[in-house]
């Protein structure tokens, strides 16, 4: 079919990939990843990626990792990635087991990596532990955090982060991203102020966006007649 490998292929996998609200906020994260920065240091060894659904945070938080280990010269970073959930124990245990893991030293990585998404369900008590576990072993380890509640997270732990809003972008800012996969399919003739008007119906969601763009590259294949024909390779 044709978009078979659509999310594969523009899963984000560098920095450029993301489309960010601002210049400003890139910038924090591309000197974070690059060393320039010096993180973790000055006990900040997290990143906080807080605003509105849809606008890459997960996306994001997932690649961080391995952006970071790479730029050290290092291989593919050790990482656990936790979804907190509603309910249950709202990440109690998680926390306890982040704890034990951050007393360890890594072995070939240059940090132990934790992502946590959607960190704003976890409880009052757990957030407070979450703040302890970030400190025991603070040089040895990264916490890559995302939330939509920025109101409900811990400021001690707000504190012990790198902060990046991440809200809706504009369409000037979307409008490299979406004109290169719409030429990887061959759609031809699109001008920018259509374009923008088609991503500004979106809202800012990078969800709407990809859906946006799959329509817009159905409506030229059929308009071209091209649906059926063998040189029409997904990508």
């Amino acid at each position: 079919m044709l978009f078979d490998n659509f999310e594969e292929a523009y899963a984000p996998q560098t920095l450029d990939d993301i489309v960010f609200q601002s210049e400003t906020g890139k910038m924090v994260v591309e000197d974070a990843v690059s060393g320039l920065l010096g993180f973790p240091s000055c006990g900040i060894n997290g990143i906080l990626l807080y605003g509105v659904n849809g606008t890459g945070k997960s996306a994001l938080a997932k690649i961080l990792p391995n952006l970071i280990e790479k730029a050290k010269g290092g291989d593919d970073a050790w990482q656990k990635n936790y979804n907190i959930s509603t309910g249950g124990d709202n990440g109690a245990r998680i926390i306890e087991a982040i704890k034990n893991q951050a007393m360890l030293m890594p072995v070939v990585a240059h940090y132990q990596y934790f992502v946590l998404d959607e960190v704003d369900n976890l409880r009052p008590d757990s957030m407070a532990s979450l703040k302890v576990a970030m400190n025991i072993n603070a040089k040895g380890t990264v916490f890559v955090f995302t939330t939509n509640r920025l109101s409900l997270i811990d400021k001690g732990v707000q504190d012990r982060c790198l902060r990046i809003e991440f809200n809706a972008a504009s369409g000037y800012a979307w409008l490299p991203r979406v004109k290169g996969i719409l030429k990887d399919y061959g759609v031809t003739g699109k001008s920018d102020d259509e374009l923008l008007e088609l991503i500004s119906h979106c809202r800012g969601s990078a969800r709407e966006v990809m859906m946006a763009i799959k329509r817009v590259i159905l409506a030229h294949l059929r308009k071209h007649q091209a649906l059926d024909k063998r040189e029409i390779v997904s990508v």
